[in-house]
């Protein structure tokens, strides 16, 4: 039987694929402006374990019954990562977190620059929008879904969401002595938490799921969000260059408090676990949720 992580490898697959094949990514006219677009096309094609928009799948799945994944929701997926894509490339901007390595490659402002960099990740910021009108105006998706979905995901990465969670970050780098728990719990429920509500929220719609369904996706997202970010400031600390493809170390240079600092590093695991394991019960009370729970659960083992 398969595995949490097999299906991820699986989906991981299905998005790459998805992802290569979008008609607006591709570069046609040698023209200096799809410089832009090669540098969009260089972030995505990264690799990552692509987790947004598996879950976003999987939630479909779980909701709708569905075995046998329309195209049309794998386009949606691929729109939440191209949102995530665009806040990694500025992430690790200068003006960010100055990192010059993601998924061990060099990162977008470094292979292109500064500017193109800029640009690809308001490129790809706006790029899911066009995406999920597309969708409707083809028939693939009816008009209130789409209007669904874009309300989701333009609240979640904007500046209630995702993009405060950002600006508290950096707030924090000037701040350490006004950081405790509470802070990072709300910062990281912004930074990280919202775009995963966003992706299980986005497979929940598709589904046509009830409220009682779009509510246990919100929980399941909300605590798995959480676990992932203890998780990252532990891995920070915990890991290799090698092992995770990006530099380590790079919060404690910045002297930016994280978890791992105000809690310490075994009561930060075990609270991830306690996280993980609240989304776990959360979405196994479901018939077909177990990998959903599994994946929940791996999430605070993870090594990178």
């Amino acid at each position: 039987m398969a595995d949490y992580s097999d299906r991820l490898r699986l989906e991981a697959e299905k998005i790459n694929a998805c992802l290569s094949a979008f008609p607006e990514l591709k570069i046609s006219e040698n023209s200096p402006w799809e410089k832009v677009l090669e540098a969009e096309n260089y972030a995505l094609s990264a690799g990552g374990k692509r987790i947004r928009a598996a879950l976003c799948v999987m939630f479909y799945e779980l909701f709708s019954g569905c075995k046998n994944i329309p195209e049309y929701v794998y386009e949606a997926a691929c729109a939440i990562e191209m949102m995530h894509t665009f806040s990694l490339i500025h992430d690790d901007m200068p003006e960010m977190d100055d990192d010059d390595l993601r998924r061990g490659k060099p990162a977008v402002h470094v292979a292109f620059g500064n500017a193109v960099g800029l640009l690809s990740g308001d490129g790809l910021a706006i790029l899911p929008f066009e995406i999920i009108s597309r969708l409707a105006s083809e028939g693939k998706i009816n008009p209130e879904t789409a209007i669904k979905l874009i309300g989701i995901l333009s609240g979640c990465a904007g500046n209630r969401g995702m993009i405060a969670g950002q600006m508290l970050d950096l707030w924090s780098e000037d701040n350490p002595e006004r950081i405790d728990e509470g802070f990072l719990v709300k910062m990281s429920e912004l930074k990280t938490g919202k775009m995963l509500i966003a992706s299980c929220l986005f497979g929940a719609v598709l589904a046509d799921a009830d409220e009682m369904q779009m509510k246990s996706a919100e929980i399941y997202a909300k605590n798995v969000g959480l676990a992932f970010q203890i998780v990252d400031d532990i891995l920070d600390l915990t890991s290799t260059k090698e092992e995770l493809g990006k530099p380590i170390g790079s919060d404690l240079e910045r002297h930016k408090p994280t978890f791992a600092d105000v809690l310490g590093l075994e009561n930060s695991q075990n609270e991830a676990r306690r996280l993980s394991k609240a989304a776990a019960d959360e979405i196994g009370k479901y018939p077909g949720g177990g990998l959903l729970a599994e994946l929940a659960v791996g999430l605070a083992d993870r090594k990178k």
